[in-house]
């Protein structure tokens, strides 16, 4: 029996899928292998238990696997598709094939055809492929940069308006919302976690952002107004380098932010259909890890 392994490493998990030539045997997941976000002892760590739990579902071993494809976040960074390729190299046999979690992601949701991916989960991406194959992306370049909409960027700006909004006299149910997430107490403590180091997960802090638009704050619905609109208008970006004007574009979308918040997606659905009436939304589950098990499949097959 032949064996084909795809993963997906996100900012938040790492997903791992065991499969033949025709269906999944396995599946796992553990934390994530980013390594810029937890170091590369942990990355290491969760890469492996990934692997080695998915195996133990599909009640396997790794003899017969023929190709692996990691999606990870990051892969652009100097050392993580080295880093990779070794870690992987020692747990299992067979080709490795290392890259960027929109690309497995697109190939998840467009098997190899046109359209524009909108990743945000922790992070935020904007990946497309014209009817022609051209591709392009926008946006991912890290916290401090970019990731517009992404709940790591929504959590930041959060704690911004939260304060600005307390030094103002504005005790709303963002400001409430955020200290019961950080266990704080005072506009200090707020002050004394988001300066700390290692920096805390912002992106944990979203839930408590939707649940303070939920309650009508004015302060939180702006903040996910702004990710949206900025989000929106990166999606643009990419859309006109690659779409004659007014021509139908399938837009998809993928991560834990704009998934689990229809508010959030419509917010950026809305910034696109200003501009480009043509875009069609698909709303349907993406499943990344079944990407890179696509490639995996692929890349046996270009070799025989």
């Amino acid at each position: 029996m032949t064996l084909f392994v795809g993963i997906d490493g996100g900012g938040s998990k790492t997903d791992c899928v065991v499969a033949d030539e025709k269906e999944v045997l396995g599946r796992f997941t553990a934390g994530t292998c980013k390594i810029s976000r937890v170091g590369k002892e942990a990355a290491t760590a969760s890469l492996r238990a990934a692997v080695q739990g998915a195996f133990y579902a599909a009640q396997t071993t790794t003899v017969a696997v023929q190709h692996t494809c990691l999606g990870i976040a990051g892969s652009s960074q100097p050392g993580v598709t080295e880093w990779a390729k070794q870690t992987l190299g020692t747990i299992m046999p067979g080709g490795v094939t290392v890259v960027g979690d929109h690309i497995v992601a697109h190939e998840a949701a467009f098997h190899g055809k046109a359209g524009v991916l909108v990743i945000a989960g922790t992070g935020s991406i904007v990946y497309g492929r014209s009817p022609k194959g051209k591709t392009l992306r926008a946006g991912g370049w890290g916290p401090v940069i970019s990731d517009e909409g992404s709940g790591d960027w929504i959590g930041r700006n959060a704690v911004n308006v939260a304060l600005l909004g307390n030094a103002d006299g504005e005790k709303g149910a963002l400001f409430a919302d955020i200290c019961k997430a950080w266990d704080a107490h005072t506009a200090d403590d707020l002050i004394r976690i988001a300066n700390s180091y290692p920096p805390p997960n912002f992106a944990a802090l979203f839930p408590s952002v939707i649940e303070a638009c939920d309650a009508g704050d004015q302060l939180a619905i702006d903040v996910l107004r702004r990710g949206g609109s900025q989000l929106g208008a990166i999606v643009l970006l990419v859309i006109r380098q690659l779409w004659a004007e007014g021509d139908p574009v399938t837009i998809a979308t993928a991560g834990g932010a704009i998934t689990n918040s229809e508010r959030l997606r419509s917010m950026v659905e809305n910034r696109i259909l200003a501009e480009w009436s043509t875009a069609n939304f698909r709303h349907d589950p993406i499943d990344p890890a079944q990407g890179a098990l696509y490639i995996a499949r692929a890349a046996v097959s270009a070799e025989s």
